[in-house]
């Protein structure tokens, strides 16, 4: 064919004649000028030429749309099985439901990332369901016993779990991170391991921190009983172990391992420094004692609580000691519901209320006063109104603020 006729000149202002501009009949030409840079390149083909080169380009957008994010199929599981059998990849299946807000941020936000969606693509065949919905999300998430969402989950072909992923990231990239972490640790070889006899201090250390790192904290808890078993007590203390009595999951108040830190203190203070150990002392009997009085947990061991807690001298001890007198207080309440052990317990919350930190304060306040209020007399439920109206005014914590406009709002419409 003849050579393309190609003229340069600038844009027209004002939207004038385009005539002054890129002007070609050769598809090359045309291509070539596409990457030329602050170029304006009119293509002057055939009304069939044209239609194609839209067609083209619509399909090469669609295509980056669909392919360009993590390409979640509309596949059962069984189906999902058999292409990642024929791919010669794994499966990835992420569990979410309807309300759950992290699970639609990572929908809307860090499974379109392009980087995130060529690494999830080529490794895994993709899968999402709905678990109040669809019939393979609810199984599955009985099956590996999900407790929150998102869950994403790493199966083999054959539907065993080789790790799986408990909660949002804000970031792709964290999220690729959290993936390729998962794939370097197969929960399915370790438990086999496990399962056969392997009771190696290093095997058992390493089966332990990925399942903690899978929230699969039920398995752990067993894992870590075993440890204990063959590791010494001298080394329990060691540096190398202080992941175990930092998880709250893992070690409560009240379990094995936080009796252990507990009667070993001195020598977990000179391994890991006096105030890292002081400040998990005080998380773990923070986390113990607020549920104690909210019903999370009895109130049977609190005189122990109370007793291993008294040599210990953290920042947030004075609080902690509110707790415990808080907490019998409400003990001695409940026990006749009687107006003399609800007025007790109702001076020691006008009293204490006011100078907790709205941000602690939240996770029993509701508990204490809806039972005053349920159980006292008119006056002391008009004292619990005032008490909301005190802490409303004041607060910060708005959560906490929130719930106290319900409540309020609630008892002016039923005056």
């Amino acid at each position: 064919s003849s050579s393309p006729s190609v003229y340069r000149g600038s844009t027209p202002k004002g939207g004038g004649s385009l005539k002054k501009a890129f002007y070609t009949t050769s598809w090359k030409k045309c291509s070539a000028l596409l990457a030329g840079k602050g170029c304006f390149v009119l293509y002057h083909l055939e009304r069939t030429e044209m239609k194609k080169l839209l067609l083209i380009y619509v399909g090469i957008f669609c295509s980056v749309l669909a392919f360009g994010q993590t390409n979640f199929q509309k596949l059962t599981l069984d189906e999902a099985c058999t292409k990642a059998r024929a791919e010669k990849k794994l499966i990835f299946v992420d569990l979410y439901t309807s309300w759950c807000a992290p699970c639609k941020m990572m929908a809307d936000k860090v499974f379109p990332d392009v980087k995130l969606g060529a690494f999830m693509n080529e490794r895994f065949v993709c899968v999402k369901y709905d678990t109040g919905a669809d019939k393979d999300g609810s199984e599955l998430a009985k099956m590996f016993n999900v407790q929150a969402y998102p869950t994403f989950l790493i199966l083999n072909v054959d539907k065993g779990l080789e790790n799986q992923i408990v909660g949002a990231t804000l970031e792709p990239s964290d999220f690729m991170n959290q993936v390729e972490a998962a794939l370097k640790a197969s929960l399915a070889s370790l438990g086999q391991q496990y399962e056969n006899g392997n009771r190696d201090v290093s095997f058992l250390t390493d089966y332990l921190k990925a399942l903690l790192t899978a929230s699969m904290n039920e398995k752990a808890q067993e894992v870590c009983v075993a440890l204990f078993k063959v590791l010494p007590d001298t080394e329990k203390s060691n540096r190398e172990y202080w992941f175990i009595f930092k998880d709250q999951a893992l070690s409560p108040v009240g379990s094995p391992f936080m009796d252990f830190l507990f009667s070993h203190f001195e020598q977990f203070t000179r391994s890991m420094g006096e105030e890292k150990v002081l400040n998990r002392i005080a998380e773990a009997f923070e986390i113990k004692l607020r549920d104690m009085i909210r019903g999370r947990e009895p109130m049977d061991d609190l005189d122990k609580v109370a007793k291993q807690m008294a040599p210990h001298h953290f920042n947030s001890r004075e609080r902690m000691d509110t707790y415990v007198a808080l907490g019998k207080a409400l003990c001695e309440a409940r026990k006749d519901n009687s107006e003399k052990g609800v007025e007790k317990l109702l001076e020691l919350c006008e009293n204490e209320f006011p100078k907790i930190d709205g941000e602690h304060l939240v996770y029993f306040y509701f508990p204490v006063t809806i039972y005053i209020a349920n159980v006292g007399t008119e006056a002391q439920y008009k004292r619990v109104c005032k008490l909301h109206e005190y802490v409303y005014e004041h607060t910060e914590h708005n959560p906490l603020k929130i719930g106290l406009g319900n409540m309020l709002s609630g008892t002016k419409k039923n005056k």
